[in-house]
């Protein structure tokens, strides 16, 4: 907590939820797929993101989202047998950041277990 003179424990270094209310989409053909990015302010490379689309268009999905840059969220949305225009949708976005986050070295094989 901030403030707090507690040594911290675990590895979690903040977990929050944001609400972002205009989050464009492209335009999708019947079953295609896209991306594009979006600003959140605060977010890092290794944050860990999830996600909920609030009243989602029909026919649109929210397949994947990642911290691709300082502040910027890469998405990839999806749409089912039928297109979509551009449009915009309100998105619940989870936001979890460990202690010392970084990624696997090149070439380093992923334990069996988490695969």
């Amino acid at each position: 907590m901030p403030g707090a003179t507690r040594v911290q424990q675990g590895n979690e270094v903040m977990d929050m939820v944001l609400l972002s209310a205009a989050v464009t989409y492209p335009t999708l053909a019947a079953s295609a797929s896209g991306t594009n990015t979006f600003t959140l302010p605060g977010v890092q490379p290794y944050d860990l993101v999830t996600f909920s689309m609030i009243n989602p268009p029909a026919h649109l999905t929210l397949d994947n989202a990642y911290v691709s840059a300082n502040n910027t969220i890469t998405i990839l949305w999806g749409t089912d047998g039928t297109g979509i225009s551009t449009g915009s949708v309100t998105v619940m976005w989870s936001i979890c950041r460990c202690e010392n986050a970084q990624a696997l070295p090149a070439g380093a094989a992923i334990p069996s277990v988490l695969q």
